[in-house]
């Protein structure tokens, strides 16, 4: 079965769109990024201490849009990769969750 998780649209403002939905009982918070005309999406829980990384409705990035940061410990992560690259879980990642473009769609299989 396929999820719609948001549209391309949602992701124009803020290039990052939080999502959360129940998955067989399970509650899920993920987010979608729009990162140089790729989606790519990650499980919102930062590896430190499983907290999740945006700081307001849909602020994942530093302030120079080059890093996904983590509002609680102050984190940084490479958007391509999911990899800490400086804070306190500097060499641990992100976990990736599949997402995929389907027209104005970006949806996840579940």
């Amino acid at each position: 079965m396929t999820r719609i998780l948001c549209t391309l649209e949602d992701l124009d403002q803020t290039e990052a769109k939080e999502i959360v939905f129940d998955d067989k009982g399970e509650r899920v918070s993920i987010f979608v990024v729009k990162y140089e005309g790729a989606i790519r999406g990650y499980v919102n829980s930062c590896p430190h201490a499983r907290l999740p990384l945006n700081w307001r409705d849909d602020q994942f990035f530093d302030v120079t849009g080059l890093y996904l940061l983590c509002a609680n410990h102050s984190a940084y992560f490479d958007i391509q990769t999911g990899q800490c690259v400086r804070g306190p879980c500097k060499g641990k990642s992100l976990t990736a969750y599949p997402v995929a473009v389907e027209g104005p769609n970006v949806t996840a299989s579940s």
